[in-house]
């Protein structure tokens, strides 16, 4: 801009700087360096400057009347608005610019000139914090003779992160311990903001306890302290980690959990395969579907158990190395099978015939198999030929199998002894005595 020229120095078009010497509600006086001062009208100006201070005006005419200079501040800050913009739109520079108001399809800002800037091209900071109206663009398409000019936001907070990423790609490496805030809270973990960009932490890397919500715990803006546990200045990935600044309560379960234990804990989940039992915060152990029942099949936890229920489990493994603790929970109730020996004599009844045995109920929900082999003395084609289902039968426990649940039965073995303990008895009566002895007494006097 123009100094302050001579009165015959100035010309139609120039733009130079005055001095405010007074300021009313409907115009300002500025110091032309003439023998009588410039007014300009106080809506020229968007707040009122202070006395003292300079402005830029417009020389736009001469009055024909006396020859005084026509001023304008309104043009002259257009005029050095665009020279301004221009500039910016060649060489890519930032201009700051003020959001004036929210029309359609975007904002209306103010860079010294009325731009627009689309929805698509607000960056998320901005999006984040709607009572932020100063923001910095860059120029994306300009025509002047239209005076059509569009502005981004995104693409400056775009050029910033890249600038950003790199710093940081060159100082960190895994294994260093920073400082970031949350930036967004999703499902899958949450993405926290490290200076410019963002790093994942995985909901699996954020507790060793079971987290249902993150959001439940954790909100935008909270500060974290992580671990950088994978670094990939390729992809542009970070991986972090929370719990892994926190002692692992693995480390002390083979002390804390030894094999035979008994142990209280509240279920958290069922599978197909067993209930899952929380003993303490970060550690799970397994109740395995077999080991929920002594007698019946369990087709799945949840016939049994419900997530929340407290219960007592006896610790059957515990292994650090495999993050892992086997719990069985009928081995805090009565094994029915534990007085059922071989030898034992029992008495059930017939639930079921098959070609190859028979399955007898000798308790509700405690059975023995009878083998066709086992069932008579004399050879038979199959069970129905001697037995009738609902019959009640005796026989010999020859077999306990009490992990398979599996108690084998011989009626024929049974019926063999009773048969030589009732010859044994015939024998050794009195009565069978004497009879011998007369026979042999008998036999001597024939002689």
């Amino acid at each position: 801009m123009d100094a302050m020229p001579e009165f015959n120095e100035l010309k139609p078009g120039q733009i130079i700087k005055t001095k405010v010497l007074a300021v009313y509600t409907d115009k300002v006086v500025v110091d032309l360096g003439l023998k009588s001062d410039g007014f300009i009208q106080a809506s020229d100006f968007q707040t009122l400057p202070k006395v003292g201070s300079e402005v830029d005006v417009y020389i736009s005419h001469f009055r024909e009347s006396d020859g005084f200079p026509v001023i304008s501040h309104a043009k002259a800050k257009e005029i050095i608005a665009w020279k301004v913009i221009e500039e910016k739109f060649k060489d890519g520079g930032i201009i700051e610019g003020k959001i004036s108001k929210k029309i359609k399809g975007g904002y209306e800002v103010d860079i010294g000139v009325p731009a627009f800037m689309p929805n698509s091209q607000i960056s998320r900071k901005f999006v984040e914090k709607a009572d932020l109206n100063v923001i910095e663009v860059k120029i994306t398409e300009l025509n002047k003779k239209n005076k059509n000019v569009v502005v981004s936001n995104k693409v400056v907070e775009k050029e910033k992160n890249e600038k950003s990423k790199q710093k940081i790609f060159s100082t960190i490496k895994e294994g260093d311990i920073i400082k970031g805030k949350i930036a967004t809270i999703t499902d899958f973990g949450i993405f926290v903001d490290i200076g410019g960009i963002d790093g994942l932490l995985h909901i699996n890397d954020v507790s060793y306890k079971r987290i249902e919500k993150l959001s439940d715990i954790y909100k935008v803006g909270d500060e974290l302290e992580v671990k950088v546990l994978k670094f990939d200045p390729k992809g542009n990935k970070i991986a972090l980690g929370l719990k892994q600044l926190q002692k692992n309560p693995w480390d002390d379960v083979e002390k804390k959990y030894k094999s035979g234990m008994r142990v209280k804990g509240k279920i958290t989940s069922c599978t197909s395969f067993g209930a899952f039992v929380m003993l303490e915060d970060g550690v799970e152990g397994l109740i395995h579907v077999s080991d929920i029942s002594w007698t019946e099949r369990i087709s799945h936890p949840e016939d049994v158990f419900k997530c929340g229920q407290e219960i007592e489990a006896v610790v059957l493994e515990s292994s650090v190395e495999k993050k892992k603790i086997s719990l069985s929970y009928k081995a805090t109730l009565n094994n029915p099978y534990d007085k059922y020996e071989i030898g034992k004599v029992i008495t059930g009844r017939i639930v079921k015939l098959m070609d190859f045995g028979c399955i007898i109920q000798i308790e509700p929900k405690v059975h023995g198999f009878v083998h066709v082999s086992e069932i008579s003395k004399n050879r038979i084609d199959k069970p129905s030929d001697v037995l009738v289902a609902e019959e009640d039968i005796t026989g010999k426990i020859v077999k306990v199998d009490k992990l398979k649940k599996r108690i084998e039965i011989s009626i024929k073995q049974y019926e063999n002894e009773q048969d030589e303990q009732d010859i044994k008895g015939f024998l050794s009566s009195q009565e069978t005595k004497i009879k011998f002895a007369d026979l042999i007494e008998n036999n001597d006097n024939s002689k």
